[in-house]
């Protein structure tokens, strides 16, 4: 069984700032750490727009702040970023544009039961 977990659905790039986090606490993401799972797109960021793929595994109950030092980077989206690439997860996991582009993305993550 397939099982997608959106982190983001038509989320505008044409500003900066993160999502907000999303706590992977439901199979097959479960617990989070050391868990793969695909990370897809419908189309990668246009206009130049840069996205921060960001995890924490701070604070299993409550989502780290937004400026919690525990955020960082796990992978950088770009316009030659491939739509479906593979990822290991932390306990949280957020969106942040870095860089604005032009329009929206979808992202999700795709894991298998």
């Amino acid at each position: 069984m397939t099982m997608l977990t959106p982190l983001a659905t038509a989320l505008s790039i044409t500003a900066t700032g993160p999502t907000a986090a999303v706590l992977l606490n439901t199979t097959p993401f479960l617990g989070g750490q050391s868990h793969n799972a695909l990370l897809d797109m419908d189309a990668a960021p246009a206009g130049g727009g840069i996205i921060a793929v960001q995890g924490s595994t701070n604070n299993i109950h409550n989502p780290p702040a937004t400026g919690d030092a525990s955020w960082t980077t796990l992978y950088t989206l770009n316009a030659a970023s491939p739509l479906e690439q593979e990822v290991v997860l932390p306990q949280w996991v957020r969106l942040n544009v870095t860089t604005v582009g032009t329009g929206t993305i979808n992202v999700r993550l795709n894991g298998v039961q």
